[in-house]
């Protein structure tokens, strides 16, 4: 294909504005997320928020809350964040079929038990639902897995000292403070 050709071409994104735009830039349908930081940094809260966001803008929304389940600190999250739309939904495992989302976060990786290829083949099961997967890291501020993670998606935003940072494929690739 030549390169005037290749331009001539629509690719569709999800029309992604404000904060979270300025993070990561405007991904395409489809996209593929990791996050991680240490242990209590706001990884989820923060994830609670994007969620909330795509659901209230750009369509249905699963947020699997593995690691941390229904309870009391799941519900005071959502209320902080103010996390309630009808577009919005909750689970403590991952349902066998996610046909009914545009976006699936998975919280955490560790905790759901998946390795790399469980990404890959939810990724070509469901190739229109945006991913994000959220990581534990290690103590030296690294996620957990190999580097082969990191290639598998298409932007990587890392949470420490409430501070959050993107890089990706999308003209990301800001930071935005965390309240």
């Amino acid at each position: 294909m030549s390169s005037e050709e290749l331009m001539r071409m629509d690719f569709e994104t999800i029309g992604l504005k404000g904060k979270f735009r300025e993070l990561i830039g405007d991904p395409s349908v489809g996209f593929t997320a990791m996050v991680f930081g240490q242990p209590k940094s706001g990884k989820s809260t923060l994830m609670l928020e994007f969620a909330n966001e795509l659901a209230s803008k750009h369509g249905p929304v699963l947020y699997a809350a593995i690691e941390e389940g229904y309870g009391y600190t799941l519900k005071d999250k959502i209320q902080r964040v103010n996390a309630t739309h009808p577009e919005l939904y909750f689970a403590e495992k991952l349902p066998g079929n996610l046909s009914a989302y545009d976006f699936v976060f998975i919280d955490s990786v560790s905790r759901a038990g998946m390795e790399l290829s469980d990404m890959v083949k939810l990724k070509n099961k469901y190739p229109r639902i945006g991913f994000v997967f959220v990581f534990h890291s290690t103590k030296d501020g690294k996620f957990r897995g190999g580097n082969e993670l990191a290639h598998e998606v298409d932007v990587i935003i890392t949470v420490e000292n409430k501070m959050a940072t993107a890089s990706g494929r999308f003209n990301g690739g800001g930071s935005l403070k965390m309240e």
